[in-house]
């Protein structure tokens, strides 16, 4: 009974303690990246705008991508501004689970797009880095679908019941298991590309145009092992944060107070940096680009 007085069973930091402690460091971080995140909302608004309504009749990819980034954009930026980290005060337990699943629901999204960006790769590539009926676009919006349909079950049954925190667990390590693989299958994509590009970028000495050509691939393939790596990272410190003392098992409810803001200040720095590469391998792929003997041309689209 004791534990169900709180309520939420993850522990947090003691607020009022952490904000004398970080100062000026605690807003900074909440106005930093909002700011970032906003930024991330106006990218999207202004390409489904743009191009929306012709890519949503194609039933584009890229259009599933865009419009899951606009949602992790607007979800990250009402939760830092509604109640960050549900360090508000006066908080009723429905504000609480509200700005939690806020939360998670935008970690979704952001997996998704990230998801369905290396499918925009593969199939741009004419590549293969998993069974055919797990590398489609059904499979991912099953997965996401799902998800986001666990997150709220689980969550609203927590906050009844802190009992059934297990929830909890078996949802950050699923979720982030899955987001490993994704960032495996960007590192995957990356190497085969530049294995499969050898004999042109051999032939690229002796011809300007491959040359050009190549500089591109290069950046491309740098930018593939750049996602892979910050995915790595992100998802990595999920699965930390949930088996460590930020996790629902920590029986204290009260963790270290700059740990954990460290741990969130890296969370939220991946977030970020990964939505500017998802931005920029956007640019540098396109569905539609033709490939010959499976190597890509590099066809910059406009997102």
């Amino acid at each position: 009974m004791a534990e169900n007085k709180k309520l939420w069973p993850e522990p947090v930091p003691d607020w009022p303690r952490a904000k004398e402690i970080w100062k000026w460091g605690w807003p900074f971080h909440i106005y930093f990246f909002t700011a970032l995140y906003c930024l991330v909302v106006i990218r999207g608004l202004y390409i489904l705008i743009r191009q929306g309504k012709q890519e949503l009749f194609r039933r584009s990819h890229r259009f599933l991508m865009n419009a899951l980034l606009l949602v992790f954009g607007i979800s990250r930026t009402v939760f830092l501004i509604w109640n960050p980290y549900g360090s508000g005060t006066n908080e009723s337990k429905a504000e609480l689970v509200a700005c939690i699943i806020t939360l998670s629901i935008g970690t979704a999204c952001i997996t998704a797009a990230i998801s369905f960006l290396l499918l925009i790769v593969l199939e741009s590539t004419r590549i293969s880095v998993a069974p055919s009926n797990v590398q489609n676009r059904a499979f991912l919006l099953a997965v996401f679908v799902i998800n986001v349909l666990y997150i709220i079950m689980s969550d609203l049954i927590v906050a009844h019941f802190h009992e059934a925190k297990v929830m909890i667990l078996i949802c950050q390590v699923a979720f982030a298991l899955w987001g490993i693989l994704v960032a495996l299958g960007y590192a995957l994509a990356a190497a085969r590309l530049w294995r499969n590009f050898k004999s042109t970028r051999q032939s690229a000495q002796y011809n300007p145009d491959l040359a050009a050509d190549g500089k591109k691939f290069t950046k491309l393939v740098i930018l593939l092992y750049l996602a892979s790596f910050c995915g790595m990272v992100m998802f990595c410190t999920i699965v930390y944060s949930a088996l460590g003392d930020t996790g629902v098992y920590n029986e204290t409810g009260i963790v270290s107070n700059w740990p954990w803001i460290a741990v969130q200040t890296l969370m939220r720095s991946c977030e970020t940096f990964m939505c500017l590469l998802i931005f920029c391998i956007a640019l540098k792929t396109n569905t539609g680009s033709t490939t010959k003997n499976n190597k890509v041309d590099c066809v910059e689209s406009k997102a």
